[in-house]
């Protein structure tokens, strides 16, 4: 669970690129068991098992996007969590691509996993 955890939040990352911190309180300290933790609930979707993000994923995923809209740093920090974490865990990329227009998230960055966290 934890391993799916952390790459379901990592993918989300690098696919939103712009996910990070929730409304509330991740900030500028955020570590990947925050990112993790926010992004849990769209573990099946991204891994593949659904078709669909459920709501609660798109909630906690929107909550992350205007986090991270909010802060570079806390956008980083995300962003090389998320990094980290998709090498380890099966991800379906084009599930997480997906999510940007199924949740309605509003993104400038490309959904991409090999993204320059430095650069954003």
């Amino acid at each position: 669970m934890a391993k799916h955890m952390i790459w379901f939040a990592l993918s989300l990352m690098i696919s939103v690129s712009t996910v990070l911190l929730s409304k509330q309180g991740v900030n500028a300290q955020t570590n990947c068991q925050d990112v993790i933790t926010k992004l849990i609930t769209c573990e099946s979707f991204i891994f593949g098992y659904s078709d669909e993000p459920s709501p609660q994923c798109c909630s906690s995923a929107q909550d992350l996007v205007r986090a991270a809209n909010a802060s570079r740093d806390v956008l980083r920090v995300t962003c090389r969590c998320l990094k980290t974490a998709v090498q380890s865990f099966p991800v379906d990329f084009s599930n997480a691509a997906r999510i940007t227009s199924l949740c309605h998230l509003n993104l400038s960055i490309p959904i991409d996993p090999s993204v320059n966290c430095d650069s954003l």
